[in-house]
């Protein structure tokens, strides 16, 4: 028979394992556990390599910056998506951005719908921000600022100026998507939609943002 001490131990290492366990299917969860993570880039810095562009307004590569101004003739009312080749599950993704003051832009998490089928469809399909996940760029926006979870989470105004290079890291995993701007908490949001897709980057329509202009100079990825 075995000692009431061996069994005590036995079951604290199995409760010692449950919980790194846990910790693991639960992965980072704080700002410090997702910037040590290993990033490679996702963007190569020279051309768009890996991604699709979907709709009219073009993207092009300036000096090692990805950027897209508006085609008002576009369709979509010169919206314009760069989604990736790639569908991923579970990742962090670091973003550099800027943009004009006044302007709307967007990171796609997720999203859905087969490249194939985006690019038949006249209007570019069902919007990226409603069949997966967006995390907003946006200052201005009272509702969701910079930072926010479109229609999922909101964020607190006064993370992002605009007109400046701003970083936001942005973690998803399972059901969970959490973002930070600047270094700064944003939200921390569970919402079940897609758990597969592409990443994209919005050139946001309308006549509103004709002459605003979205700049990107990095964009990587840790898979977790």
């Amino acid at each position: 028979m075995r000692s009431w001490s061996i069994i005590c131990a036995a079951a604290f290492a199995a409760g010692c394992a449950s919980a790194t366990d846990s910790a693991r299917m639960e992965g980072p969860a704080t700002l410090e556990e997702a910037k040590a993570l290993p990033f490679r880039p996702l963007w190569n810095g020279r051309n768009l390599e890996g991604w699709v562009k979907v709709l009219d307004s073009d993207w092009i590569v300036d000096d090692g910056v990805l950027l897209s101004r508006q085609n008002p003739r576009g369709r979509r009312e010169g919206e314009s998506w760069l989604v990736t080749e790639k569908d991923y599950e579970d990742f962090a993704l670091r973003v550099e951005f800027r943009l004009t003051p006044g302007g709307n832009s967007g990171v796609f998490l997720r999203d859905p719908i087969p490249r194939a089928e985006r690019l038949a469809a006249p209007d570019g399909g069902k919007a990226p921000w409603d069949a997966g996940f967006e995390a907003q760029i946006n200052a201005e926006d009272p509702t969701y600022p910079t930072g926010s979870i479109w229609e999922i989470a909101k964020a607190p105004p006064g993370l992002h100026t605009p007109g400046e290079w701003t970083e936001m890291l942005i973690l998803v995993r399972g059901n969970r998507v959490m973002t930070w701007v600047g270094g700064k908490a944003a939200v921390d949001a569970r919402q079940e939609r897609s758990t597969r897709g592409a990443i994209g980057l919005q050139r946001h329509g309308t006549p509103a943002y004709r002459d605003k202009v979205i700049e990107f100079r990095r964009v990587d990825i840790a898979e977790l």
